[in-house]
C-alpha cells in the first residue's frame, strides 16, 4: 500500500472523489489548511491518497501534478493518528468534537468531522466568529433567525441553532459543501432549524438580525452592499465578518463604514481578523 499527500485547489475534490468511485481500492482524505498569513491557502485543501502499488499513474493523472509516493507503514494505527491530528476544541462555551468525543458537562457540543467543507473548527477565523457571536449574546441580544453566508461545514449556523434555537439559512457556492452542511445539521440534531442551499450571492429581499460571513477579503468587498441590505434594521442586528488578515483590515473597514456600519468588536489571532459590525 502506498500513500501520497499534496496540496491542490478545492475544486479538485470532486475529481478525486470520482476516482475513488472508479477505483474503490483507493482511499481519499481531505484536510483543511490552516494558513498563517497565507490567505490564498483558503482556496486549497490538503489531499492524501492511499492506493495499491500499480495505480500511481492513475492517481497522478487525477491530481494533474507530480506526486511522491511512500510505502505505508502497516504497523501504524492510522485511526489513532487521525484522532491525534484533529483533537476536540473548546471555543468559549462550545466543544467541537471532530472524532465523536463526548461533550463535557456544561458545554455546547458541536460534532464537525474534518471534511472537505471549510470549517471544522481549528481555523482562527472560525474561532473569531464564534467569540464575536458570544460577545453579542453577552450584550443581551437574541437572534431568532440568522444567515450563514459561505457556510462551508455549517459550524457557525449549527452553533447558533444549538445556542439559541435559531432558524438559520446556510448558503455556500460549493455544492459538496452544501451536502456536508446538511449532513452536519442532522448529525447535530438541528436539521429542522437549518436550510442549506447553493448560492453565489446573499439572498435578495430577505433580512436577518444576525449574519455570519466568514469568507475572504475579495468577496467581502464585492458583496458588501448585498450583505448590508440583508442586515435587518432592528436593535442588536449584527454582521460578523471574517476571512481577512490584519493587513487587510483597513480596506475592509473603509468599505463597510462607507455603507453606514460601525465596527463594534474585533478579534485578532494568527494574523486573521474577525469583527462585529452594526448599523451606526
Amino acid at each position: 500500500m502506498l500513500q501520497t499527500t499534496f496540496t491542490a485547489p478545492k475544486a479538485l475534490a470532486d475529481t478525486l472523489l470520482a476516482l475513488t468511485e472508479t477505483h474503490p481500492e483507493i482511499t481519499l482524505d481531505v484536510g483543511e489548511i490552516v494558513p498563517n498569513h497565507r490567505p490564498e491557502y483558503a482556496t486549497h485543501f490538503t489531499y492524501t491518497l492511499w492506493l495499491p502499488a500499480g495505480l500511481e499513474a492513475v492517481a497522478q493523472a487525477a491530481a494533474n501534478q507530480p506526486l511522491s509516493f511512500q510505502a505505508v507503514d502497516e504497523t501504524i494505527d492510522y485511526v489513532a493518528q487521525t484522532k491525534a491530528l484533529f483533537p476536540p476544541l473548546q471555543i468559549g462555551p462550545y466543544f467541537i468534537a471532530r472524532n465523536e468525543e463526548p461533550t463535557p458537562p456544561g458545554l455546547i457540543g458541536l460534532t464537525i468531522a474534518p471534511n472537505r467543507a471549510f470549517g471544522s473548527g481549528e481555523h482562527a477565523t472560525t474561532t473569531g466568529c464564534l467569540l464575536g457571536y458570544e460577545w453579542l449574546l453577552a450584550q443581551g441580544h437574541q437572534y431568532a433567525h440568522a444567515l450563514d453566508f459561505g457556510a462551508g461545514s455549517g459550524v457557525l449556523a449549527i452553533a447558533a441553532a444549538k445556542r439559541q434555537s435559531t432558524q438559520a439559512l446556510a448558503l455556500d457556492n460549493d455544492a459538496p459543501s452544501v451536502e456536508i452542511c446538511v449532513e452536519n445539521a442532522a448529525l447535530n440534531g438541528v436539521a429542522a432549524q437549518m436550510t442549506s442551499q447553493l448560492a453565489e450571492t446573499p439572498p435578495e429581499g430577505q433580512t436577518f438580525p444576525l449574519i455570519f460571513a466568514n469568507i475572504l477579503l475579495h468577496p467581502l468587498l464585492e458583496l458588501a452592499e448585498p450583505l448590508v441590505r440583508c442586515l435587518a434594521d432592528t436593535p442588536g442586528a449584527a454582521l460578523i465578518l471574517s476571512g481577512f488578515t490584519v493587513e487587510q483590515g483597513p480596506e475592509l473597514a473603509a468599505r463597510y463604514e462607507a455603507l453606514g456600519l460601525k465596527r463594534q468588536w474585533q478579534h485578532a489571532h494568527a494574523g486573521w481578523l474577525a469583527e462585529v459590525w452594526q448599523r451606526g
